[in-house]
């Protein structure tokens, strides 16, 4: 009677110790229980207990197995999506840079005079003003190729968005069009690749992406100041407030608040390559020396290392175009698209100022690996190792160094380089270097970038880029 007791208040203590754990989650309850602990309760109560255990291993499972069978569809499904959706040429047309007559015409369309900036006005647009404004427009946010077409009573968007390398493709291609209904703007026949999305749900997707993307503002300036819209065959009508050119202005500027002085550098890049005679060749100290006289003028010690780097964006941003759009903030589309030389070369610009651009946002010891490791990757596939390319590099890191050293070096910069003459008084002399050198002939003579010899190539290179005035206020390293 005394074991029969007992057994029966350790069931009272149990169960008051547990009923608000059972009462909440009974079934999870019941599983954590150890198997012990109901012992000496009746056998009917202990076979329920592992039963309730079993079935729920069993359901655990098969949560477990659905919710499996549920990400392997997803993944599935993407990948589906992206065969479909990602191609590796796209199907729009890259578009080629402004001509003078398009610089004077957008001056012309965004012009407003105070009186009229309350005012109603009404522009007619026609399909290359169209694709002007579609581009300018997505370069700000993302790399891309775009076409825009009006046919009759509606206007076709084809976007060609790059994407990082994948098994896929290295385009996504958007198709849209946008139709005049009832007074309103509707999108129509959207596609994204070859996936075809119904109109309800693209009059529903594409105003999200808008509103949850740098787009938005965009939009929002829109809705405040466009009037109306209307669709001709050959053109589209905007009807807008005046004041909407100043506040596009200032979205513009925004855009570059991190270096205020960049657009004006683009600015001033894009007067040059206007004004260039192009039976010359434009040289990169055509482009340098004008730049660094404005940088010297407009910053003092306390702003000389904001504009240096401001200075070697805009011409990065020129010299390499569409190769680095993506990394750069490019907000202005050039009149003149001139390729620059240096030693009646373009490869040696394009490495001097990649180099510099690096190292002034810094990435000094980047920018020195990215030209060891284009070049050996050259000598086993392409045009091969390049002394010259190499000098170039690390002239350029040494460039880019002093632009953002310090206050008083980045002035210093600035007052050599509006007095320079000639592209040789910052890359040095190339003669009697080694270039175009296979993987075999690079080791034959030189073993690999440690050995004595590749060392010696790489203290003549320093030495001759310390000889130059421009360097000579900065030690070597």
């Amino acid at each position: 009677m005394r074991k029969f007791l007992q057994c029966r208040l350790q069931n009272v203590v149990c169960i008051s110790h547990g009923v608000s754990r059972f009462l909440a989650k009974p079934k999870a309850w019941l599983s954590a229980m150890p198997a012990g602990l109901f012992a000496c309760c009746p056998p009917g109560m202990s076979a329920w207990v592992a039963g309730q255990r079993a079935k729920n291993g069993r359901l655990y499972k098969k949560i477990c197995k659905r919710l499996l069978y549920a990400v392997l569809a997803l993944l599935g499904l993407i990948i589906v999506l992206l065969c479909f959706a990602l191609d590796n040429s796209p199907q729009t047309i890259v578009l080629q840079g402004l001509d003078r007559d398009d610089i004077q015409r957008a001056k012309q369309l965004l012009h407003v005079s105070p009186e009229d900036r309350q005012s109603l006005k009404t522009v007619s647009l026609n399909e290359k003003d169209l694709n002007i404004a579609t581009r300018y427009l997505l370069n700000h946010f993302v790399e891309n190729t775009s076409q825009v077409l009006i046919l009759k009573d509606r206007i076709l968007f084809q976007i060609a968005v790059f994407v990082p390398d994948n098994p896929w493709g290295r385009y996504l291609d958007f198709h849209f069009a946008l139709k005049q209904n009832a007074g309103s703007i509707r999108i129509k026949s959207f596609k994204i690749g070859e996936i075809s999305i119904p109109d309800p749900a693209a009059n529903i997707l594409i105003p999200f992406i808008v509103h949850n993307t740098g787009l938005n503002q965009y939009w929002l300036a829109a809705n405040r100041y466009i009037r109306d819209v209307h669709i001709t065959p050959q053109t589209l009508e905007v009807s807008y407030l005046g004041s909407i050119v100043e506040t596009a202005k200032q979205l513009a500027i925004n855009t570059h608040r991190e270096y205020p002085g960049l657009y004006l550098y683009q600015q001033q890049i894009n007067d040059i390559v206007s004004n260039h005679d192009p039976k010359w060749r434009l040289s990169l100290s055509e482009l340098l020396q004008p730049l660094f006289v404005s940088a010297l003028h407009r910053s003092n010690q306390h702003t000389a290392i904001q504009e240096n780097r401001a200075l070697i964006i805009a011409v990065a941003s020129y010299i390499y175009k569409n190769d680095l759009r993506k990394f750069l903030p490019i907000g202005l589309l050039y009149s003149k698209e001139y390729l620059v030389f240096a030693y009646k070369r373009i490869d040696i610009p394009q490495h001097f100022i990649a180099s510099a651009l690096l190292t002034a946002v810094d990435s000094s010891l980047l920018s020195q690996q990215v030209g060891i490791d284009k070049e050996v990757g050259d000598s086993q596939k392409g045009s091969g190792f390049s002394f010259i390319d190499l000098l170039s590099d690390r002239a350029g890191m040494r460039f880019g160094q002093l632009a953002v050293a310090s206050a008083l070096q980045a002035r210093r910069l600035q007052e050599i380089m509006a007095g320079v003459r000639d592209y040789s008084d910052f890359i040095p002399n190339i003669d009697g270097l080694p270039e175009h050198m296979d993987e075999a002939t690079f080791k034959k003579n030189y073993g690999g970038i440690d050995t004595p010899a590749y060392q010696n190539m790489i203290r003549l290179i320093d030495s001759r880029i310390s000889a130059l005035p421009v360097y000579s206020v900065m030690p070597t390293e």
